[in-house]
């Protein structure tokens, strides 16, 4: 008979991976007095499942920042200690849209911008400090530039500063380049990105292994 085991928190579910079988994953958060801990896990045993998990572990190390964690083997943590819960879920469910094995590059700080017909840049001012930026200075790419700021602020755990409207800081004070280049498309059309989220609201339940089919 199946177990299912006490992993903490699940934070977030892909009810079906179009790219393993159609299982269930899901992403979990422990607390400890060092901060919380991430694990990628599914109750599935069909072939393929324990790569898929190292895949998306790994992906997770390379888009979102984790670090192993020194007290939990095989789980992740933020080396900065804090939570951004927000951007972790996001990034997730994007991954799982990789197959297995798929080419996992750094996402660039630097895109071009319909709107402000231009590039525009995220970049790093130290402090988990960051400045938006368009490459042309008129009126309009500024405006693109504070917008896709906003972007970021309703999709990751991340505060406008008092200084700019295009500056926006994390409030542990650390790096976060990785995490920003991912969400950096999602901020520039925050508005798609919402109505996914409305459209995935309603979810799948991640079950343990005597109720799964596969």
């Amino acid at each position: 008979m199946g177990q299912t085991l006490d992993l903490g928190r699940r934070i977030e579910l892909q009810s079906s991976d179009g790219h393993c079988a159609d299982i269930s994953l899901g992403l979990y958060e422990r607390q400890t007095d060092h901060g919380p801990r991430y694990l990628v896990h599914t109750y599935s045993s069909v072939d393929g499942t324990s790569e898929r998990v190292a895949f998306l572990t790994e992906a997770l190390r390379q888009y979102v920042g984790f670090i192993n964690s020194e007290d939990m083997p095989g789980w992740l943590q933020f080396g900065c200690g804090g939570v951004h819960l927000k951007a972790v879920k996001r990034i997730f469910l994007d991954l799982c849209k990789l197959p297995t094995g798929a080419s996992l590059e750094t996402k660039p700080l630097t895109v071009h911008d319909k709107k402000a017909d231009c590039e525009i840049s995220v970049t790093p001012c130290g402090n988990g400090k960051y400045q938006i930026q368009a490459a042309v200075d008129e009126p309009q790419p500024a405006k693109r530039a504070a917008a896709v700021a906003k972007g970021y602020v309703k999709l990751c755990d991340i505060e406008l500063t008092d200084e700019a409207a295009n500056e926006v800081t994390f409030a542990c004070g650390g790096s976060h380049d990785s995490l920003v280049g991912m969400l950096l498309y999602r901020a520039q059309n925050v508005r798609a990105s919402m109505r996914e989220d409305e459209m995935s609201a309603a979810k799948g339940v991640l079950s343990a292994p005597s109720q799964q089919d596969k």
